[in-house]
C-alpha cells in the first residue's frame, strides 16, 4: 500500500537507478533524518564539516556491528536546495544488488522507510519546487521509449502546461469574484455584467481550453504510445512480420500450424511512435485446447488494442478463416496488409472490394518501411509530429480539461441570459477551477494526486 501523503515527514529511502547489476547504483534517502542517518552509514562525515552539494569517497559502514558493507561516493543536500526541498543524501555505490538492498537495509535500521512509487517527485511538488504537470512529465521523462515522448516531457517539464493554463485560471478566477460579489453583496455590487461578462469569459478561458485540446486531437499517440496487434489465420507470416519489424526473431517461426499460443509483444518505434507490437495466435478453427486458449487470449488483445494489422496472404487465395478475421476486425481501427507481395499474387484486393491495403514482403523487407510510416499516421489519424515546445496533454489532463471547459462553457451560457442565475454560475466555475486543479495540482484532492504518483517507478 501506498504512503499516504499525510506521512511526507517520515524519512525515506530507495534505489534511485534501474533494478540489475550496473556499474553504480545511487540510494536516495530524503526527510528530517536523512543527514543523521547518512552520518551514521559514513562515519567519515563526523570527523569533518559536511559540505552540502560536494560528493566525497567513503566507506559505507553497519553502525551496529562496525563492518564495513561497500564503498561509495555520497553527497549531502540541505534543504530546500535539494530535488524533494527536504534534507536529502545520494549515496553512490555498486551496482550489485547485494551492495544496494544491504545499503538500503541499514538506511531502514535507522529509522527510514521504504519509499513509496514517485515519492521523491511527490514531495518536491508538495514542498512547490513542481507543480503537478511538471512532476508527471518528469515520470513520463523517466518512462519515454521514443524521441518524441522525451520531448513532449521536457516541454511539460519546463512548465509548458502550467503557462498555458494560467491564463485560463485567472479569467475564471475573475469571473468568480464578480459573481460572488453580486451573491454575497448584493446591495452594494454592481448586477452580473452579464453578456459583456459572457464574451470576457468566452475569450479568456473556453477559447484557450478549447484550443488546447485541439491540439491533442490525433496526437495521444505521440505522447502516450499505443498497442498494435498484428492478427490472421494460422500461417499468414503473422510472426514473420513481427521479427522483421523487431529486427530480431524473437517470435518462433514455424510451417506448423499454432507455433504461436501465446500473446508474444515487444516496444518498438514505428514512424516516430513507441508501440506495443504483438504476435497473436492464429484465429480459425482451434485444433486443441491450447490453441484455443491462445485464441481467445488472441482476440482479447485485439479488443483491447489502438490498432490492428490484418494480415492476409497474398500468394494463396482468400480462406474461410480470413474472411472471419476481417469480419472481426471491421469494426475496429486496422490495416490491411498483404504479405508475401515478393511471390505471384493469387487475387488482387482490388477485385474483392477490401478497400486500400499494403503490400509487404515479411521475408524481404519490402514495404516495411511504409507499413511503419502508415502505422504512425493511422494511430494519429494523419495529424503532424508535435513540434518543439508545442504542448500536448496527457490521457488525465485531457479528461479534467474537458470537464472544466463544458464547465466554463456553461457558465458563460448562463451569463449570456436575461437574468443571469449567479448561484449556478458560481457552482460552475468553482467546478471548472477544481477541474483545472486536477490537472496542476492547485487545490487537487489527495487521492488525484496519489493516483498520478502511483504510476511513477519507485525511487523517483
Amino acid at each position: 500500500m501506498r504512503p499516504s501523503i499525510m506521512a511526507a515527514q517520515d524519512t525515506i529511502v530507495a534505489r534511485a537507478t534501474a533494478a540489475g547489476a550496473g556499474g553504480v547504483a545511487i540510494v536516495r534517502l530524503s526527510g528530517p533524518r536523512s543527514w543523521a542517518v547518512g552520518r551514521a552509514l559514513l562515519p567519515w562525515t563526523a570527523r569533518r564539516p559536511i559540505i552540502p552539494r560536494r560528493m566525497e569517497l567513503g566507506l559505507v559502514v553497519d553502525p551496529a556491528s562496525g563492518e564495513a558493507v561497500d564503498q561509495a561516493l555520497a553527497v549531502f543536500f540541505r534543504g530546500p536546495h535539494s530535488y524533494t526541498t527536504e534534507d536529502s543524501v545520494e549515496i553512490h555505490c555498486h551496482g550489485g544488488s547485494a551492495c544496494v538492498w544491504r545499503v538500503i537495509g541499514l538506511a531502514q535500521a535507522q529509522g527510514c522507510r521504504l519509499a513509496g512509487p514517485g515519492e521523491f517527485t511527490m514531495r518536491a511538488m508538495l514542498g512547490g519546487r513542481l507543480d503537478l504537470t511538471q512532476a508527471e512529465a518528469v515520470g513520463r521523462l523517466a518512462a519515454a521509449q521514443s524521441d518524441i515522448e522525451a520531448r513532449l516531457a521536457m516541454t511539460m517539464l519546463a512548465g509548458g502546461l502550467g503557462r498555458a493554463l494560467g491564463p485560463a485560471r485567472q479569467a475564471i478566477v475573475a469571473a468568480a469574484a464578480s459573481v460572488e460579489a453580486a451573491i454575497d453583496f448584493p446591495d452594494d455590487a454592481p448586477e452580473l455584467a452579464g453578456p459583456a461578462q459572457a464574451t470576457a469569459l468566452e475569450d479568456g478561458a473556453a477559447r484557450p481550453l478549447a484550443a488546447l485540446l485541439a491540439g491533442t486531437v490525433g496526437r495521444a499517440a505521440y505522447w502516450e504510445g499505443a498497442k498494435v496487434a498484428i492478427c490472421g489465420r494460422p500461417n499468414v507470416g503473422k510472426s514473420s512480420l513481427f521479427n522483421a519489424l523487431l529486427g530480431r526473431q524473437r517470435a518462433i517461426v514455424s510451417e506448423r500450424p499454432g507455433a504461436t499460443r501465446d500473446v508474444v509483444d515487444e516496444v518498438l518505434i514505428l514512424g516516430g511512435v513507441a508501440c506495443r507490437l504483438a504476435d497473436t495466435a492464429g484465429l480459425g478453427p482451434a485444433a486443441d485446447e491450447l490453441d484455443r486458449l491462445g485464441q481467445e487470449r488472441a482476440t482479447s488483445f485485439l479488443a483491447d488494442c489502438d490498432l490492428a494489422l490484418v494480415l492476409l496472404d497474398g500468394s494463396r487465395p482468400l480462406t474461410s478463416a480470413d474472411h472471419a478475421v476481417l469480419a472481426l476486425c471491421q469494426d475496429r481501427p486496422r490495416l490491411l496488409v498483404v504479405n508475401k507481395a515478393d511471390l505471384p499474387p493469387a487475387w488482387q484486393p482490388s477485385a474483392l472490394g477490401l478497400g486500400p491495403t499494403l503490400a509487404i514482403s515479411a521475408t524481404s523487407g519490402l514495404g516495411l518501411n511504409e507499413l511503419a510510416r502508415a502505422v504512425a499516421e493511422a494511430l494519429c489519424q494523419g495529424a503532424a509530429e508535435p513540434a518543439p515546445g508545442e504542448v500536448v496533454v496527457n490521457a488525465r489532463q485531457r479528461a479534467a480539461l474537458g470537464r472544466g471547459l463544458a464547465l466554463v462553457r456553461r457558465a458563460v451560457a448562463e451569463l449570456g441570459r436575461p437574468e443571469p442565475r449567479a448561484e449556478l454560475i458560481s457552482l460552475d466555475l468553482a467546478g471548472a477551477l477544481a477541474a483545472l486543479g486536477e490537472v496542476d495540482g492547485q487545490g487537487a484532492p489527495d487521492e488525484v494526486i496519489e493516483a498520478v504518483f502511483s504510476t511513477f517507478c519507485v525511487g523517483k
